[in-house]
């Protein structure tokens, strides 16, 4: 009894404000105090619109009396002693609940609810399932306790039937694509272990379906500068493993030609696009300098070098 003789004081410090509109506005008046409604600070403005102020304990006495008299009613504010006790009590519990489902959203997303196979290799689903099971990967596993990365060179490894395995987080999903090594697919020899940099340049693009990479895209590379290793951690253990891979680099050739005259940029350009024309040529720059009355055309060719290892 004490509890709720508390309750109905703290709210009855509050008070809402409404603003109703109608005819006969006095009789509504009288009305609502013969009913037991406190009206606080009364104003009427002209015959059609009252202003007043009501206890928060009364407001379903008035709202019940006002529509059944037909009277239009808006309401303007909260207020009142106790009103800001109110509003952090309000606040405090959207505050805890937004708390609430931010902590139960991020807990939630990082664990594994489902696993989703797609590609030609899918159909070796089932043993594949069986290799997550054993590594302790399972449905309600958390995914910040997976390495993606780690698990496709696990699954390739352990699996001939497959040369490209892609696991990738998608809500609660964890999406495994698998594709067969087939003849219209690049299978690996059994003998590459490694792959070497060709030419000096820049890594233009680098895609590892095997092996790990140890250059990354924009590192200037030399020629013989080791690009993937044929190697991936299992299981905490390091094993040697074949490279089945594909890396683009952006190198420069440069060819020089002597004329005995000036404006001759076009024909360098043309002489060079015939030395190289076994590139890929993506861009060309000439320059060109006077020496001892000769002319040296300088001609800066930047072409595409794929190499690929599998």
């Amino acid at each position: 009894m004490r509890k709720n003789k508390v309750d109905r004081a703290y709210i009855g410090g509050i008070k809402s404000t409404y603003e109703i509109s109608g005819l006969n506005l006095d009789r509504l008046i009288n009305t609502l105090k013969n009913r037991g409604v406190t009206l606080y600070n009364v104003k009427k403005y002209g015959n059609k619109r009252l202003v007043v102020s009501v206890n928060l304990l009364d407001r379903r006495k008035f709202f019940a009396i006002t529509k059944e008299l037909c009277y239009n009613i808006k309401k303007v504010r909260d207020g009142g002693k106790a009103y800001p006790l109110l509003a952090i009590y309000r606040s405090l519990g959207i505050f805890i609940g937004a708390i609430i489902i931010s902590l139960t959203a991020y807990y939630f997303d990082g664990i594994i609810f489902s696993f989703s196979f797609s590609g030609n290799g899918s159909i070796y689903e089932r043993e594949v399932r069986e290799y997550l099971y054993g590594c302790g990967i399972k449905k309600f596993t958390r995914f910040a306790n997976v390495d993606l990365s780690r698990l496709e060179d696990s699954i390739l490894s352990n699996n001939r039937h497959l040369s490209f395995v892609s696991c990738q987080k998608s809500g609660n999903s964890l999406n495994i694509k698998l594709v067969l090594s087939t003849d219209d697919v690049e299978r690996l020899n059994g003998n590459v272990y490694s792959l070497y940099s060709q030419v000096d340049g820049v890594i233009e693009s680098i895609k590892v379906y095997r092996g790990t990479a140890l250059v990354n895209v924009n590192d200037k590379v030399q020629k013989g500068d080791l690009l993937v290793d044929g190697i991936a951690v299992i299981k905490e253990q390091t094993v040697k493993i074949n490279v089945l891979c594909s890396v683009s680099v952006i190198a420069q050739t440069s060819f020089e030609y002597k004329f005995n005259s000036a404006g001759q940029e076009e024909k360098a350009l043309l002489f060079a696009e015939r030395d190289a024309e076994d590139f890929n040529v993506i861009d060309s720059l000439v320059s060109v300098k006077e020496v001892d009355g000769e002319f040296i055309y300088l001609v800066t060719v930047k072409h595409r070098f794929v190499m690929r290892a599998g």
